[in-house]
């Protein structure tokens, strides 16, 4: 059996085909389509450009879809359509120019299938599972037998970018604003961490993925491993903020469609560790799209 998912995220959008069998899966296709929908949002509304934009890259996948003959289609969005005012709107242009009826997941949904995603390749004893979106922030604290606590914060990558940065590359005092108002949102989770729960941190998403290809392209981090340490976030930052065009350019050349996400989506992981005490990050390979897959087309999940 062939299932598709399409995952409308605030920064992209993004497709992959799953070969199921027995309820076991393996991906044998994975497109994105850098749509940066949360750059299209003007006072909490989704605007004609970016519902163009989404109908655009729907239209291109749905012919994807077609040409693979998929047995099972699900298209779902985050915080690309959750978070916007005009969401009825936008659904109903998406509908009417495509036939597709996105099913928007709401945070919490999101940060639990996050948790079966990035755990059923990589199960872990305990600790904290970090999911940096464009839009939204979804955070997990697990021990063994499953999540205790779960929440989605509306503050992402992009979305921080949009509201804070006028600048190509966020000022010092740009970035102090995006770090007070990561920080705040932090300091109001009241979850009873012991210390050293969170030493270890999985990471899902493109900031996470970015932040390990810039550690093994800058750094020196092993191509074989898939960790990268808080001392490497700080020193990435360090490289990519930094006011020297000469020294920024070495992160922007390696990934130039993390232009505008890069330095917001950075802080956001150097707030997040030291919020949490988290000392280094596994970044998965699986996340969001194969939690939806494994929940809502193989009944496998358990949470």
């Amino acid at each position: 059996m062939l299932c598709g998912i399409v995952d409308m995220g605030s920064n992209s959008i993004r497709l992959c085909v799953y070969r199921c069998e027995n309820g076991k899966f393996s991906q044998i296709i994975n497109k994105k389509i850098m749509a940066g929908l949360a750059g299209y949002v003007k006072k909490g509304r989704l605007t004609s450009q970016g519902i163009e934009k989404a109908c655009l890259a729907l239209e291109e996948f749905q012919e994807i879809l077609k040409g693979f003959q998929v047995d099972q289609t699900g298209i779902f969005a985050t915080a690309s359509l959750r978070n916007v005012s005009n969401q009825d709107e936008v659904v109903n242009s998406i509908r009417r120019v495509t036939g597709i009826l996105p099913e928007i997941i709401s945070g919490q949904e999101e940060a639990r299938l996050d948790f079966l995603g990035a755990t059923h390749f990589y199960p872990m004893e305990r600790g904290l599972m970090v999911d940096i979106g464009g839009g939204s922030t979804e955070l997990v604290w697990f021990v063994k037998n499953g999540p205790k606590e779960m929440i989605s914060l509306p503050m992402g990558s992009l979305s921080l970018y949009t509201r804070f940065a006028e600048e190509l590359i966020p000022t010092e005092k740009e970035q102090g604003k995006m770090r007070k108002f990561v920080r705040q949102a932090l300091e109001e989770i009241e979850w009873e961490i012991r210390k050293g729960d969170c030493e270890l941190a999985c990471g899902i998403g493109g900031t996470m993925r970015m932040e390990l290809q810039l550690a093994q392209e800058l750094l020196g981090v092993s191509k074989d491993k898939r960790t990268f340490t808080a001392e490497d976030a700080d020193k990435l930052w360090e490289i990519a903020a930094s006011p020297d065009p000469a020294k920024s350019k070495q992160a922007y050349r390696i990934l130039p469609e993390r232009m505008f996400s890069m330095v917001p989506g950075m802080i956001l992981v150097q707030e997040i560790a030291k919020r949490f005490g988290s000392r280094s990050f596994y970044v998965s390979q699986a996340g969001v799209r194969e939690g939806y897959l494994i929940d809502r087309f193989l009944n496998t999940g358990k949470f």
